[in-house]
């Protein structure tokens, strides 16, 4: 493959840190609270609003929050002492005393010439009214809150959303409202598609974090809400179809404002598919992405990022001539480990020169190779009792892995109708030690890269998937038959990770969570009895993998099926094996790589 000249980087945050510090607000900025702003429909909602003194026009940045404005540290839903506590290092963290949950610090962005309004959702703390539950009329109201900023003596006119999580989920539905004085947004690993990036995994309910989630925004309502809250899970996972709806993501080629997306390899559960899904499709042709594989809320606070988005929004809001619009659009962070990793920058998503390299499963050695076997063997495994299939392949040159992997696999339940998969791809170092990476929430022992399916609903939404990366339709529902052996494509969330000569990429298969962390869980699964995995033969069970080389002509690709230009995109030029399936079914769309034959 050729070897890319890595300058690595070694994050100083020492392992399981744990150090909140809150500094006081400066003495200079202007202080407003309860500021009430009157909604299109005549709701009044309350917002502080932080701005340097006098009445010198600035620009402003919102976000509208149902966490609470005037929430401290202390009152914030997630305590990170008791993360701490429970394997989550928040690491190195530093805010005024006055910034809310996931917002911009005032204590930051008023010292540099902006006003920082944030205010509460309808119906939730201080704002009146009852509480919106769709994202989309939600969204309605923050437009309306940027809105009326951008009128005021104090405002420019010129208005901007930041935030992370939550707030930048919000941001992605109120930039599809258009309001007009939205000049730019910068969402940082935001949630945009809460079905897919949240709810349920590859169509398995998540349990954990949506829980958490749904009680974190509720906890400041003004109207009881218990019984939506029993109810919802039921629905969701009774009616996918109707919920998918419900929660379905915005329309983001429409968007059309500058926007500087935060993206992390770190939060794979709920965030990272969404931020990268959202870039991907934001119709601005002012846009940039900024990933890394480090902790959210140190990474969104710190000063790296926010040089960041200080300029972005100095470009975009007070019309600098920084530079800002000639940075490629792409800052690429590549993990070596748990706390060192090398960047670059790149122009697109997914990177340039992409080569999509299948390695096929070996039952016979528990290898991944380029070559399929010709004799078809089973194996099975024991999901309840924590069995798991491994393969593994090891690198002779240093390779780098960027974007989106998919798994294809033939599977059949026995004694069941149904079978939900969870793989994982890890790291093993030349020494044979499993090397670790941050998750969700500074859990600081996760894997390179997670995948989920329940296989009743392994049908494809023909829209949102491409050849290298399969997407679920989550309102077909086909389930398994006794002996029926089906094809399921699993999307693997994307990463960037670097792999030295000598390290091993592992592939597990099994029907239960990898990780121990308290926070993603998925504890609603319907496994029973065996799963039996076919491959070789007829079977064309393999890994695709994203391969970035040094040059294009260190890839040597032989008799391809499918054809990947510069662009990062893949166009299948054949027909595929699996419609000749040895059971006769419909089978979901997905990747054709029967013929394409990379050698490493």
């Amino acid at each position: 493959m050729g070897s890319w000249k890595y300058v690595s980087t070694q994050d100083p945050t020492p392992l399981e840190h744990h150090c909140v510090r809150l500094y006081p607000l400066p003495s200079d900025i202007t202080v407003e609270r309860d500021v009430p702003i009157r909604t299109a429909d005549g709701t009044i909602l309350r917002a502080n609003v932080y701005r340097p003194e006098g009445l010198e026009q600035c620009p402003v940045l919102v976000c509208v929050t149902p966490y609470g404005k005037d929430a401290g540290v202390d009152d914030y839903p997630v305590n990170f002492g008791e993360l701490a506590e429970s394997g989550n290092f928040v690491g190195e963290l530093e805010l005024s005393d006055q910034t809310a949950f996931e917002a911009p610090d005032p204590g930051y962005w008023v010292p540099r010439g902006y006003a920082v309004v944030v205010a509460d959702l309808r119906g939730c703390f201080a704002s009146d009214g009852r509480p919106r539950l769709l994202l989309g009329r939600i969204a309605a109201d923050a437009a309306d809150v940027i809105e009326w900023a951008a009128e005021q003596p104090w405002s420019t006119g010129k208005v901007g959303m930041a935030g992370v999580s939550h707030l930048a989920t919000l941001q992605w539905y109120t930039a599809a409202q258009h309001p007009p004085h939205l000049a730019a947004f910068s969402p940082w690993e935001g949630i945009t598609d809460p079905f897919r990036d949240t709810l349920s995994h590859g169509g398995i309910p998540e349990t954990h974090f949506s829980d958490f989630w749904w009680r974190a925004t509720q906890r400041g309502t003004r109207v009881p809400s218990a019984s939506i809250r029993k109810i919802s899970p039921w629905l969701w996972r009774r009616f996918p179809d109707r919920c998918r709806h419900v929660v379905g993501p915005p329309p983001f080629a429409d968007i059309t404002v500058p926007a500087l997306v935060g993206a992390s390899w770190s939060d794979q559960g709920p965030r990272t598919r969404g931020s990268i899904t959202g870039y991907t499709q934001l119709g601005s042709p002012d846009k940039w992405l900024y990933t890394h594989g480090r902790k959210t809320w140190q990474m969104f606070y710190g000063a790296e990022a926010l040089d960041v988005q200080r300029r972005f929004f100095d470009h975009f809001l007070k019309g600098e001539d920084n530079g800002f619009d000639e940075v490629p659009r792409v800052r690429l962070e590549t993990r070596h480990d748990l706390r060192t990793y090398s960047e670059r920058h790149e122009s697109q998503w997914p990177l340039p020169n992409t080569r999509y390299v299948p390695l096929h499963l070996d039952h016979a050695t528990g290898g991944l190779h380029p070559e399929r076997s010709d004799e078809a063997v089973n194996a099975r495994m024991f999901p309840v009792a924590g069995d798991e299939l491994v393969f593994t392949t090891t690198f002779d040159e240093d390779t780098e892995i960027s974007g989106h992997a998919a798994l294809r696999l033939w599977v059949e339940a026995k004694d069941a109708k149904d079978m939900d998969l969870f793989v994982a791809l890890k790291k093993i170092d030349p020494s044979g030690n499993e090397v670790r990476f941050e998750g969700h929430d500074g859990f600081e022992e996760g894997v390179v890269a997670h995948g989920w399916i329940r296989v009743s609903h392994r049908a494809l939404d023909p829209e949102a998937s491409t050849a290298y990366r399969p997407v679920i339709d989550p309102a077909t529902y086909w389930p398994l038959s006794a002996g029926q052996i089906v094809p399921v494509d699993i999307e693997i969330m994307p990463h960037s990770t670097f792999f030295e000569a000598g390290s091993s990429l592992v592939l597990v298969i099994t029907g239960q969570d990898f990780d121990t962390l308290p926070d993603i869980r998925h504890d609603d699964t319907i496994n029973q009895g065996f799963h039996i995995v076919h491959a070789g033969g007829q079977y064309d069970s393999h890994l695709l993998l994203p391969v970035v080389p040094a040059a294009v002509s260190t890839v040597d690709v032989i008799d391809t099926a499918v054809s990947c230009e510069s662009s990062g995109s893949c166009e299948s030029s054949g027909s595929s094996e699996a419609a000749g399936s040895p059971d006769g079914l419909p089978v979901a769309w997905g990747p054709v790589f029967g013929r394409q034959h990379v050698r490493l």
